[in-house]
């Protein structure tokens, strides 16, 4: 019996037109797993039409090797289409729903599965990026023709380097192990890694910012609410804020925490973090989800804020008192 990333392989060899999609509001990881599997695919498969699509966010520009980096392909190309929709974990999240046209599904993800879809499912949320399950999928199957790129390469660095938070999240020895392999195609990683790793002065001046707003439960939860208001006096530009999320982590109490931005349509989008007690379940009750360490949902007013603030830091405190019954048996 074929394994899953056979089956995945056999379906792409069956379609002429592979359409690659990716999640809404696209990290590093989102776009590193498309656009490196898309490059894979090209690599591998030139008489084949391979397209990445979705909406271009201009602060995360740099990654591409191109000026336009997605694809603008007309409704029609779905017809006798195969989809593939890396890094998603559920369908509402798809960047350009019409994925929904394509004769088959696939799904390649790394977050739970708590809502599944599509035909053939690859989903392993053991693993720290979906762009490294790329780089696996390659490395197990590359006997069969794949053929792996500097450009490809490229990108599924610049997603594991993003959703390893720069190797802060996940130091186990496959992520290393992988980089390492990566490291023998002839790209400027060391660049990439600087680019991933400064920001802006308007940048470091929020940074401030937050860790003097920042507020500590005595838990350890912390957390800070930032204001379309507040946001705008920094002017990021297309920046965005998604570097604050790590910022917590430097304080040695904060066992999680939350960053709360007010969206334009008033509500606020939450980026949630902990060091050990699962949140995603949390998330979950707030039209999100995630990891377990690492989340995201949404609050639509003062009072959710309120909700989920008190929701985490009661996980903590039932955490610590089972952990308190835990070593006393252990004695």
């Amino acid at each position: 019996m074929a394994t899953i990333q056979e089956e995945i392989l056999n379906q792409i060899k069956r379609y002429d037109t592979i359409i690659i999609h990716r999640h809404q509001r696209p990290d590093p990881d989102a776009y590193g797993s498309q656009l490196g599997l898309k490059a894979l695919l090209q690599a591998s498969f030139p008489e084949k039409n391979i397209y990445a699509v979705g909406k271009e966010i201009p602060g995360l520009a740099w990654i591409s090797s191109s000026e336009q980096f997605m694809d603008d392909i007309p409704d029609a190309t779905y017809n006798k289409a195969l989809v593939i929709v890396c890094d998603t974990a559920n369908d509402p999240r798809v960047d350009d729903q019409r994925w929904r046209q394509g004769l088959e599904i696939i799904k390649i993800d790394h977050h739970p599965n708590d809502e599944p879809f599509g035909d053939w499912q690859w989903v392993a949320d053991e693993k720290a990026a979906t762009s490294i399950m790329i780089y696996e999928w390659y490395e197990a199957l590359k006997e069969q023709g794949l053929q792996m790129t500097a450009e490809a390469a490229r990108y599924l660095y610049i997603g594991i380097i993003g959703d390893t938070g720069r190797f802060l999240y996940s130091l186990d020895q496959e992520v290393f192990r992988v980089v390492s392999e990566i490291f023998a195609y002839q790209f400027d990683y060391q660049s990439i890694y600087l680019h991933m790793t400064t920001v802006s002065e308007s940048a470091a001046k929020l940074s401030g910012y937050v860790l003097q707003h920042l507020n500590i439960l005595p838990s350890g939860f912390a957390y800070v609410v930032l204001t379309r208001t507040l946001i705008h006096q920094f002017d990021l530009g297309d920046a965005g804020t998604s570097f604050i999320v790590p910022l917590p982590a430097k304080i040695d109490r904060v066992k999680a925490w939350a960053i709360f931005e007010e969206q334009d349509e008033g509500n606020y989008r939450v980026r949630m973090r902990s060091r050990s007690v699962p949140i995603n379940k949390i998330a979950q009750n707030f039209d999100g989800g995630g990891h377990p360490m690492a989340s995201g949902a949404w609050a639509q007013d003062q009072e959710e804020i309120d909700k989920i603030i008190k929701s985490v830091d009661q996980a903590i405190l039932v955490d610590e008192q089972t952990q308190q019954v835990k070593d006393k048996l252990d004695d």
